[in-house]
């Protein structure tokens, strides 16, 4: 466990006889899974052994020591003898036991409030006096949903509000809804006393909030957003809808909760969306969440990527390589022939931690095409075993000679095949060759056949 780990764990241990680092990796971890909440649901549950767990869905907002928070409450089932909140490595919020099984998290507005909002989960520390585990987690994640919609039926919103990635000003952070009104409208306007979304685009309409905006528009979480939309030709028509904070997701584990849960790093479908953006683009909400871009977009490399891709493979021009197989063709006869049909060349990239090698390169090229034999029915060898494979067996040094000019030299990582083929009246077999240069990166493959009449 990270000192930082230990010292929350310690934290939380407060009161105790000790402080045991017992978040082990073979610790049994026994989750229920992510409990989801829509605007109907009021309370989630989660249980852990003989303990549940409820939280209250609908946030609400308090004064407190002058300061707006907002305050989250949840019910154990158990005697609580201590909480406390945090994310990844640091100790966030503030969280109390208000009577024996029940308990409050307070999270200020401003930087706490926001962090949660656009994406980061919170996680509570929860020890109980009796049940078992006597010590276990919950993970909970809180948005921005609307509900309690009034009104016209021509008029749709979203319940969600999503934190999205939108390069602009001091902040890429924006809150993102979504409307839409019937065939006639021509327009949407939202009204309020604060908290106003700009409004773009028709009949499908985008609601943008920033975190300000939106913050204004859930406190007080009983002010309603009202929505009127029209047309020239067509009435008009109203719904209201309440935007809050909501807490969306629970579950709960006995195990760490950073092995249980752990943080998100780069997904490469997120860094192939951005980078195949063309230049100048703005608006990343295409690809994921507003966190899961801003952790992709300073990445350069795709071995920065948690897992990093396998190894890939890109083919690259052979004909330099066509006059040292011409010549060695040239050699065959028609009572004893060797003849070389096909010659590839590849480029194969890889990320230091997954280095390529030649038993790598012969799966990739086992799953995605069958002109090879399975890398089992062939040997893997090296530069000295390249003299058993009949491309480069006796005298044949001009051909590996020019492979070699080819593809740098040095180092080779070989693999190499041999299967009898039928033939009336003679002997033929099929020839296989793969090399790999580590050093350069370059695969050269080579097929053709050999055989000789009785």
């Amino acid at each position: 466990m990270k000192t930082l780990r230990l010292a929350l764990a310690c934290l939380f241990a407060l009161g105790a006889t000790a402080c045991n680092d017992t978040l082990t990796s073979d610790s049994v971890v026994e989750e229920t899974g992510t409990t989801t909440a829509e605007a109907a649901v009021t309370r989630l549950y989660a249980s852990v052994g003989n303990n549940e767990l409820s939280i209250e869905t609908l946030g609400t907002f308090e004064t407190r020591n002058g300061e707006r928070v907002l305050v989250i409450h949840g019910t154990a089932n158990r005697y609580l003898e201590n909480v406390f909140s945090f994310v990844p490595d640091d100790i966030f919020g503030e969280t109390s036991i208000i009577s024996e099984r029940r308990f409050e998290v307070v999270l200020r507005e401003g930087h706490e409030l926001n962090t949660v909002l656009s994406g980061l989960p919170l996680f509570i520390a929860i020890d109980t006096f009796t049940g078992a585990p006597h010590r276990y987690f919950a993970r909970i994640v809180i948005a921005p949903r609307f509900y309690d919609f009034v009104g016209s039926s021509g008029i749709w919103i979203d319940e969600a509000v999503n934190p999205v990635y939108v390069v602009q000003g001091n902040s890429n952070l924006l809150y993102r809804g979504r409307a839409s009104v019937s065939g006639y409208a021509d327009w949407l306007s939202v009204t309020a006393p604060d908290g106003i979304p700009s409004v773009y685009g028709r009949p499908n309409y985008r609601l943008d909030w920033t975190y300000e905006k939106v913050y204004q528009a859930i406190d007080p979480h009983t002010q309603a957003l009202t929505f009127t939309s029209g047309g020239d030709d067509g009435p008009t028509m109203t719904k209201t809808a309440r935007l809050v904070a909501r807490v969306t997701e629970l579950a709960v584990t006995d195990g760490d909760p950073y092995e249980v849960w752990p943080s998100q790093e780069c997904p490469a479908t997120v860094y192939n969306c951005i980078h195949s953006k063309p230049t100048g683009t703005t608006d990343f909400s295409s690809c994921g969440t507003y966190r899961e871009v801003s952790r992709c977009m300073y990445v350069t490399s795709t071995c920065e990527l948690v897992p990093p891709p396998p190894s890939s493979l890109t083919a690259i021009d052979a004909s330099s390589l066509a006059p040292a197989v011409t010549a060695w063709n040239s050699t065959s006869s028609s009572t004893d022939w060797h003849h070389i049909s096909t010659t590839e060349a590849y480029s194969a990239f890889s990320c230091p931690a997954w280095a390529t090698t030649i038993q790598t390169l012969m799966a990739n090229f086992n799953a995605t095409r069958q002109d090879l034999p399975l890398a089992e029915y062939g040997t893997f060898t090296d530069r000295a075993g390249l003299s058993q494979s009949t491309f480069f067996s006796g005298s044949n040094s001009a051909l590996l000679a020019a492979i070699d000019s080819f593809a740098g030299g040095g180092t080779i990582q070989a693999w190499i095949a041999e299967e009898e083929v039928a033939c009336h009246n003679c002997h033929d077999n099929k020839d296989y060759a793969v090399l790999f240069y580590p050093g350069s990166g370059k695969v050269v493959v080579l097929q053709g056949n050999h055989g000789y009449d009785w």
